[in-house]
């Protein structure tokens, strides 16, 4: 399975593109399609994965879902933000934005098989209600819960700080400390990284 990363979106989001040979998962397309649809190519496109529904980790859905026959999926917590652009924070930034309605909700504990792999969700509370981490094996998807030496922020709707540093501590940090972590927003970095050196949550 091979991994390439696009900042797109007016926010500066990650984008993740998971692919083989024959298919290929979009996890968060936050804007930007044209960088995303050529590196998809005539694979495939077995899921769209949003971690959470806020506008610049969803702007690309529409686009992507109107050329590929694909499934687009996100967390029952966060599914409403899709249709809300108040909720996903798009009339912000002065670009109202509703999405397609997902194909699938998530839960913690699914799992999606891809490439031979297993992509697991863990619910990660914090930064909104709803969000989530995709796990593949070594590799994890953090979306906007944690960040290289920082975390999401929760001062948002549906945000707390509490929920957030609970789902760091009880389900980032235990995982194995060589675990590459793959941002929302900025570099990536690993579990052991963030155990020592993020003075948001401190491991112990």
């Amino acid at each position: 399975m091979e991994i390439i990363m696009r900042t797109v979106g007016i926010l500066a989001a990650n984008c993740f593109i998971l692919r083989n040979d024959d298919e290929a998962v979009v996890i968060d397309p936050g804007g930007n399609p044209e960088l995303i649809l050529p590196l998809i190519g005539k694979r495939k496109l077995a899921y769209i994965i949003n971690t959470h529904g806020h506008y610049d980790h969803i702007a690309g859905n529409n686009p992507l879902k109107a050329h590929y026959d694909t499934k687009l999926l996100i967390s029952e917590e966060d599914y409403q933000m899709l249709f809300n652009p108040q909720m996903n924070l798009s009339i912000m930034v002065g670009t109202p934005f509703i999405s397609m309605a997902p194909d699938g909700l998530l839960h913690d504990g699914d799992r999606i098989e891809f490439d031979n792999q297993i992509l697991e969700v863990l619910l990660t509370p914090g930064h909104t209600k709803g969000s989530i981490c995709i796990k593949a094996g070594k590799h994890l998807f953090s979306g906007d819960t944690l960040f290289y030496h920082s975390v999401g922020r929760t001062d948002l709707p549906s945000g707390s700080i509490e929920e957030l540093k609970r789902s760091i501590l009880t389900r980032l940090y235990t995982l194995p400390e060589n675990t590459r972590v793959y941002t929302g927003h900025g570099e990536d970095t690993t579990i052991g990284e963030e155990k020592i050196y993020n003075e948001f949550v401190r491991a112990g």
